[in-house]
């Protein structure tokens, strides 16, 4: 039962016994690849359809893939450039619209239904460790702008959207994969600003992202957002006048994970307001926790109706990524169809780019061609 909200990683670019078992058994809501899973065209489709014919119910499959320096297929594809590279050059909009559509027809050739994409964070005068060229812009309008035409773009080509991190962590102190990161700004200065995006563009998604971040002048002082009901639920569900369904980040992060067990801070993410969770790495530990979390729903009425609302809204997203797939037909041909549109753009959005040095340390250069696989991809080209 408990199985039912959760997202998880897999370990590999094939199925273990145990990964299979547990889709057997217990079907996850979601499957979140990352670039370990990623070794060619023909492996990620096969992994994509194995998964998918096992579990008692498909999996919604899950992916960060942005462009720039959180690019999962860029092994596969030709370097696709950061989201703050649009602001550099002419035409962001239609270039940002291309890049969506276009990232859109690669996830849908390889059977992906939702991108856990685009970054709606707005940056200060620098952007916080982890989160570098990862933003549209530095105030609201662009943001909306820019991250509205990308989204646009991929649902356009059948795959849906869940824009992150709420409820902003472009202010943040640090990495929250490595430990807290604290956004010490008050209420008033989010909803004119950081939330701006998520409240214009959120419905339209169907899916929020909630981030690690800490806000000392809206809750608690040291609780992240994913387990703060003062933000994930009173917050979203109030002044931003979110309906969709709120996924969290990856709850193995450091600037969570470190509060207690996975069963204790999944519930408390549960109660927060998350639908769905994600656990993305240690795929071993999944048993116990829906184990945990199965218990804590038959014994506790409040927990289970929280659990009742999280499927309702995670069952209408999986309803509306069917209905993206169903309005846009076939996925594209050929995965050299693919590769001539990501050609095709990296080549139009250079052109729209000023003449520059590129800066490229020696020490993440590559040297070969652009071919797929070969050359240099989105985290050396686009820096």
């Amino acid at each position: 039962m408990g199985n039912a909200i959760l997202g998880i990683g897999i370990a590999g670019k094939t199925l273990s016994d145990l990964e299979r078992r547990i889709l057997r058994e217990t079907s996850p809501y979601a499957i979140v690849l990352f670039g370990r899973n990623v070794q060619d065209e023909q492996q990620l489709s096969d992994l994509v359809r194995e998964a998918k014919a096992i579990a008692k119910r498909p999996p919604v499959f899950m992916i960060d893939e942005e462009g720039g320096r959180v690019d999962r297929l860029r092994h596969l594809i030709p370097g696709l450039p950061s989201a703050e590279a649009f602001g550099e050059g002419e035409r962001p909009v239609e270039m940002s619209e291309w890049l969506g559509r276009l990232i859109g027809m690669a996830l849908r050739y390889f059977g992906i239904e939702c991108n856990l994409a685009p970054v709606v964070d707005i940056r200060g005068e620098q952007s916080p460790k982890g989160l570098e060229r990862r933003t549209f812009g530095k105030d609201p309008e662009t943001v909306i702008q820019l991250a509205g035409a990308f989204m646009r773009g991929q649902h356009g080509a059948g795959v849906a959207s869940c824009p992150k991190h709420f409820p902003g962590i472009g202010l943040g102190s640090a990495d929250p994969h490595y430990g807290a990161t604290v956004i010490d700004v008050p209420l008033d200065e989010l909803l004119r600003r950081d939330l701006v995006p998520f409240a214009r563009l959120g419905n339209e998604a169907g899916a929020i992202m909630i981030g690690h971040g800490t806000y000392p002048q809206v809750a608690e002082p040291d609780l992240p957002a994913t387990i703060s009901h003062r933000l994930t639920t009173e917050l979203l569900r109030g002044p931003v006048g979110f309906r969709g369904v709120a996924v969290s980040d990856d709850m193995e992060m450091h600037a969570v994970s470190d509060l207690g067990p996975y069963e204790e801070v999944s519930e408390r993410a549960l109660m927060a307001g998350n639908d769905v969770i994600l656990y993305c790495n240690h795929i071993e530990r999944v048993p116990d926790l829906q184990k945990y979390l199965r218990h804590r729903i038959n014994e506790d009425g409040a927990v289970r109706a929280r659990f009742d609302e999280a499927l309702d809204r995670a069952e209408v997203y999986r309803a509306r990524c069917a209905r993206l797939i169903e309005a846009t037909g076939p996925p594209v041909a050929s995965f050299d169809a693919l590769i001539d549109e990501a050609i095709r753009f990296c080549d139009e959005f250079e052109r729209t780019r000023k003449e520059r040095e590129i800066l490229v340390p020696e020490v993440d250069r590559r040297t070969n061609s652009r071919s797929p696989g070969k050359g240099r991809t989105g985290r050396e080209e686009w820096t």
